[in-house]
């Protein structure tokens, strides 16, 4: 099932990423600070220059409006906006997007519990403030479609660990992720260069590429639950290194995440 629903998924992102300007355009949103609907180049890379590398589409999967308060949509636009869908050129992306972030939600709050076990070894925490609890309630997870425009020979970059994507930690509780497909003028293939994919440092501080199948599902540890753990669980810095050769020119990658995080009323905290 899993498998089928990527698959399905990102191909559907691949004809999104490709529909005409004034198309997307009207997919933006520029008053959640492109965080519903699609954004392209809003993102700095780490040199501070526009990230034009890729391209995103953000809905929230469980809820396509989480509140109608005024105050809040306009205190918090990246949390409580609802929903821009394609629903006239690319009606398929809702459903597919919908079924594939339900089940990486469920599969997480599974993981959110294992979490919890772990850390109530070392601190204690009452029941309703664990990491399942908070994700169960909150009303503000994010799916964010990724689609890495094809690299260039030649590009600056090119030769850097993170020149698709730089090294960062996400800012949520939990991250689940599809393995990247891979593309080349719409036709999915297997990548040219082996080396390029996802990277994570551990905490040891050691560089390791990650690797998992079509039909699983990986997950790595955002900010807020470092902080809300004590440091048991700590962020995953990470990044993405797009392929090198001349065979690897065209190629396109496209993903999926679940940004799992709190609801708002946890920010005011």
């Amino acid at each position: 099932m899993m498998f089928l629903l990527m698959i399905t998924y990102l191909e559907l992102l691949v004809r999104l990423a490709k529909l005409p300007k004034e198309v997307k355009e009207d997919l933006e949103d520029p008053n959640s600070r492109y965080n519903f609907g699609w954004s392209h180049g809003k993102e700095k890379l780490e040199s501070g220059k526009p990230d034009i590398l890729k391209g995103s589409f953000y809905a929230n999967p469980i809820l396509d409006t989480p509140t109608t308060e005024t105050s809040l949509i306009q205190r918090y636009p990246s949390y409580c906006g609802s929903n821009i869908w394609p629903r006239n050129t690319l009606p398929e992306l809702e459903v597919a997007f919908k079924a594939l972030g339900m089940l990486i939600f469920d599969v997480g709050l599974m993981l959110a519990y294992h979490c919890d076990q772990y850390v109530s070894r070392g601190m204690k925490t009452r029941k309703d403030e664990g990491l399942e609890s908070i994700l169960r309630r909150s009303r503000c997870h994010k799916g964010r479609l990724l689609y890495y425009f094809p690299s260039q020979q030649g590009d600056p970059d090119g030769n850097s660990l993170s020149s698709w994507c730089g090294w960062h930690t996400d800012h949520g509780s939990l991250t689940g992720l599809t393995c990247g497909m891979f593309t080349k003028d719409g036709v999915e293939m297997s990548c040219p260069d082996t080396a390029a994919g996802l990277y994570i440092r551990t905490r040891s501080d050691q560089i390791v590429k990650v690797v998992f199948g079509e039909d699983d599902i990986a997950y790595q540890i955002g900010e807020t639950t470092e902080i809300l753990s004590g440091s048991y669980l700590c962020a995953t810095p990470h990044c993405v290194q797009a392929p090198k050769g001349e065979k690897s020119s065209g190629i396109e990658r496209s993903t999926f995440a679940l940004f799992m995080q709190p609801d708002w009323y946890a920010l005011q905290v």
